[in-house]
C-alpha cells in the first residue's frame, strides 16, 4: 500500500510539473523526493513520471494513479477533521507579520465571541520566508502577513506557490506624537520638511518600516536627528512620554491613540498604505476554525482609532479569494 505523504507528493507533482517544486512544497529536497516516487513505482510496477530537463509529467498509469489518489487524500483529510472535531481541546495554530501578530489577531479573536472559547489557540510570529516555511511544514493552520514586511504591495511569487492568499484589509502610515507634543493640539496638517526636521524615533535599518519612513522624508532637505530602536513597542513608549515624533502603522498604535497617551498627526501628503492577506496550504485547504479567524478578520479589519477618518475596510462580500500555483 503506497503511503499517503507519497501519494500527496505525486499529486503535487502532478500540480507543479516538477519533481523540485513538489519536493519544495513538501519540504523535502529534490534528490529525497525522487526517491520516494521510484521506490512507489517499483512497489506498483508501474511507471509514473515522464522526465525531461523541463520538467515531469505523469504518464497514463501516473494520472489514473492520482485519480485514485485525490479520493484517497480527501478521505484522509475528512478523517483528520473528524478527530480535530471530536476532541475536546481543538487547536488553532496562527502564523503572523510581527505587527500583526501582536496588535490584531489578539483583537480577531477577541471579537469573535465564545467561538474560540473550547480551542487551543497557537501564535508564532515571523518574516515572510519564516511564515511560508510554517505553512509548508504544517505548523501553522493560516499566516496574515502586513506588507511592512516587504518590499512591494504584493506577495513575493515565490510566496505564494502552492497557497492560497486573501486580502484583509489595508494598513496606513500615521505620524504620532504624544499627548504633551505642541503637534497634538496642532489644528492644521504638518510638512514634511517640519517632519524630518524634528526630533524623531524610528525604526532599525533594514525593516520595513524604516525603508517607508526614509521613502517619505527623502525628498525633505532637512537634516534630521534620531532615535532608532528595534521595536514598535519601545518606539511607542518613547514618544508618548516625551516631546519626539515617530511613523508607525495604525494597526500598532489603535490602543494608544484610544486612550489618549499617543495623538495623530495629519500630514499635507497622502500617508502610504500596505496590504494585509491571509495565507495557507492549498493542499491542506482551510481548517474550520482557522476559516472563521479569517472571515472575522476580513469583516473587523484594521480600523482607524475612534472618529479619525482612515482607510477603507474591504467587506466580507467584496474580497476576493486568489489561488496561485
Amino acid at each position: 500500500m503506497p503511503q499517503l505523504a507519497d501519494l500527496d507528493l505525486l499529486l503535487s507533482v502532478e500540480r507543479y510539473g516538477s519533481v523540485g517544486k513538489a519536493a519544495q512544497a513538501h519540504s523535502l529536497s529534490q534528490p529525497a523526493a525522487s526517491i520516494r516516487i521510484s521506490a512507489m513505482e517499483r512497489r506498483l510496477g508501474l511507471r509514473l513520471l515522464e522526465r525531461s530537463p523541463t520538467g515531469s509529467k505523469l504518464t497514463e498509469e501516473g494520472e489514473m494513479l492520482a485519480k485514485y489518489a485525490r479520493n484517497v487524500m480527501h478521505a484522509a483529510r475528512e478523517l483528520l477533521e473528524f478527530g480535530s472535531g471530536s476532541s475536546s481541546a481543538s487547536r488553532l495554530r496562527v502564523a503572523g507579520s510581527p505587527g500583526v501578530s501582536e496588535h490584531l489577531i489578539p483583537e480577531w479573536l477577541n471579537r469573535s465571541g465564545l467561538s474560540f472559547g473550547e480551542v487551543r489557540v497557537e501564535v508564532r510570529t515571523g518574516r515572510v520566508d519564516e511564515l511560508r516555511q510554517l505553512i509548508r511544514a504544517d505548523q501553522a493552520d493560516v499566516a496574515f502577513i502586513d506588507g511592512w514586511c516587504q518590499a512591494g504591495s504584493q506577495l513575493p511569487k515565490q510566496f505564494r506557490e502552492g497557497l492560497v492568499t486573501r486580502y484583509i484589509c489595508d494598513d496606513k502610515l500615521a505620524v504620532v506624537v504624544g499627548a504633551v507634543h505642541p503637534w497634538a493640539k496642532r489644528p492644521g496638517p504638518v510638512t514634511v520638511e517640519e517632519l524630518a526636521s524634528a526630533q524623531l524615533v524610528v525604526r532599525e535599518r533594514g525593516s520595513g518600516l524604516r525603508e517607508f519612513t526614509d521613502e517619505l522624508l527623502g525628498s525633505a532637505r532637512a537634516s534630521r536627528s534620531y532615535v532608532e530602536l528595534p521595536s514598535s513597542a519601545a518606539v511607542k513608549q518613547v514618544v508618548a512620554a516625551g516631546r519626539r515624533v515617530t511613523v508607525l502603522n495604525i494597526s500598532t498604535v489603535r490602543s494608544e491613540i484610544a486612550d489618549g497617551r499617543l495623538r495623530l498627526v495629519p500630514v499635507e501628503q497622502e500617508m502610504p498604505a500596505k496590504p494585509i492577506y491571509a495565507a495557507w496550504s492549498e493542499r491542506r485547504g482551510l481548517p474550520g476554525h482557522a476559516k472563521e479567524l479569517v472571515e472575522i478578520a476580513a469583516a473587523k479589519g484594521s480600523p482607524m482609532p475612534g472618529p479619525q477618518p482612515g482607510p477603507k475596510v474591504t467587506s466580507t462580500g467584496g474580497v476576493t479569494t486568489d489561488v496561485h500555483s
